[in-house]
């Protein structure tokens, strides 16, 4: 039988704490309650319909976590009886006996890797009205550029948020920043063209170059972001993320933003500026390169997404262009999209425009902050520790060691202690700019206990490293 008392507490903290009426994270939660021993071994999970009442989701969403967590091993189906977290193998004709305490520690990990979904669920009343809203009436095709609509929302949201001189018929809607991203790299670069791009930088960024027959050539990164003098005379265009770049966290200091500016006034070279982290950051920062770029060239893009601020499942990305680049992309866009697309596109701007959404950017904002904080005051001073950065806006902090402290010892002894973070090493893709000894530390995902404990973890991985000589 199921154990009433506590099982049933259990559930009523992922509803409170983090469910997302997505079936992923549904999964991810549940995981971690079979992994740290809230829900042990033969204990009988509610139906799929009595979870979804208890949790104010579909049906299907929970039985798709699920299938997850019973692909993975976890859970299983028995018939006529229930889905039961699953027990431990044994060997045939030994008694049943607990996991070892190594196991749970090895599995149970904590992941420090970037661009995962925030810890606070997006309010589902929110999300059900703006469905309704958007469905009263039948919608007509989409036409390229997006729903109207949505473009005015984005354009109001980044004069908000980001404080951008941006006009509705600016605006180009997309799915996300890979399609904006990979849109500009077919449209609006020539194939063969050279493209300077930041190393270290996304993988994903390289990817989509590559794809589409555009040569990247390596930028190096300092303190005030890209170094624009490095950037050759033959490069035909250059992609920056200058507000939080990724992964060191710096940002691209006013001085050469606008020397951005006069290479693409001097050169023709169209600047594509990736700014989708700028949602929650709390400093005042340079002016943007789209708004430096106004009434001087129109070789200038803005690409960004909503990811951050909405639920994943309706990830949205936009681009900002203007005059000819503006025809371009357009022109690529498909011209006629179905009704769906506009119902979703409608949804998309109620939520974006309601009071909630801002309530919650600005609590999101708050909890970013706070975390951030933390991280500076457990790792800032330590004697492995070189420099921090990224430490005034973003969802990461970057991690530069000492020489002293080598990162590949140092993430191995992480992993030891049940924490997972990806290097520096993963994002420098050429091999021809100064490797950093470097990783990362996401903070968005994780509830403030959570990160202290995984800090004091890093902490004393570090201790044993290079020893506080306090």
């Amino acid at each position: 039988m199921m154990r009433t008392s506590t099982t049933l507490s259990i559930y009523v903290e992922l509803a409170r704490g983090s469910a997302e009426s997505m079936a992923a994270q549904l999964a991810r939660q549940l995981r971690q309650a079979v992994q740290d021993g809230r829900l042990p071994p033969d204990t009988r999970l509610p139906s799929s319909r009595t979870l979804a009442e208890l949790l104010e989701v579909s049906r299907p969403v929970v039985q798709e976590a699920y299938r997850v967590l019973e692909a993975e091993d976890l859970i299983e189906s028995r018939r006529r009886s229930g889905t039961y977290v699953k027990r431990a193998e044994k060997a045939a004709g030994e008694p049943y006996r607990e996991r070892p305490p190594a196991e749970p520690a090895r599995r149970a990990l904590v992941d420090l890797s970037p661009d995962q979904p925030s810890g606070e669920d997006f309010p589902v009343p929110v999300w059900r009205a703006a469905w309704r809203r958007a469905a009263h009436r039948i919608p007509d095709v989409v036409e390229g550029p997006g729903e109207a609509v949505l473009r005015r929302a984005v354009a109001a949201h980044l004069r908000a948020t980001r404080g951008l001189d941006a006009d509705p018929e600016n605006v180009l809607i997309t799915t996300g920043a890979r399609q904006s991203l990979d849109l500009v790299a077919a449209v609006a670069i020539q194939p063969g063209t050279l493209a300077a791009v930041e190393d270290p930088c996304l993988p994903t960024v390289i990817r989509l170059l590559r794809q589409r027959d555009v040569a990247p050539v390596p930028v190096p990164v300092d303190a005030d972001g890209a170094l624009v003098e490095a950037v050759p005379p033959t490069v035909g265009a250059v992609v920056v993320r200058p507000s939080h770049q990724m992964p060191l966290g710096v940002e691209l200091s006013l001085a050469r933003r606008r020397a951005l500016i006069e290479l693409a006034v001097a050169r023709g070279a169209l600047i594509v500026e990736d700014d989708r982290d700028h949602d929650f950051t709390e400093t005042i920062r340079p002016q943007s390169l789209w708004d430096l770029s106004r009434g001087r060239t129109d070789e200038a893009v803005y690409v960004g997404c909503l990811c951050r601020v909405l639920p994943d499942v309706v990830c949205t990305g936009y681009i900002l262009a203007r005059g000819r680049r503006l025809r371009q992309l357009a022109e690529h866009l498909s011209l006629r999209q179905s009704g769906t697309v506009a119902v979703a596109q409608r949804a998309v701007a109620e939520m974006l425009g309601s009071a909630e959404t801002r309530a919650r950017v600005d609590r999101l904002r708050n909890a970013y902050q706070a975390r951030r904080q933390l991280v500076v005051e457990s790792l800032a001073g330590h004697p492995a520790v070189e420099r921090l950065g990224g430490t005034r806006s973003g969802s990461h902090v970057h991690v530069e060691l000492r020489p002293e402290a080598p990162v590949d010892r140092v993430v191995r002894a992480f992993e030891r202690e049940g924490v997972v973070t990806p290097t520096t090493a993963r994002y420098e893709w050429s091999g021809l700019v100064r490797p950093r000894n470097g990783f990362l530390v996401s903070h968005n995902h994780l509830a403030e206990a959570v990160l202290s404990r995984t800090l004091e973890k890093i902490t004393r991985c570090l201790d044993r490293v290079v020893p506080c000589p306090c």
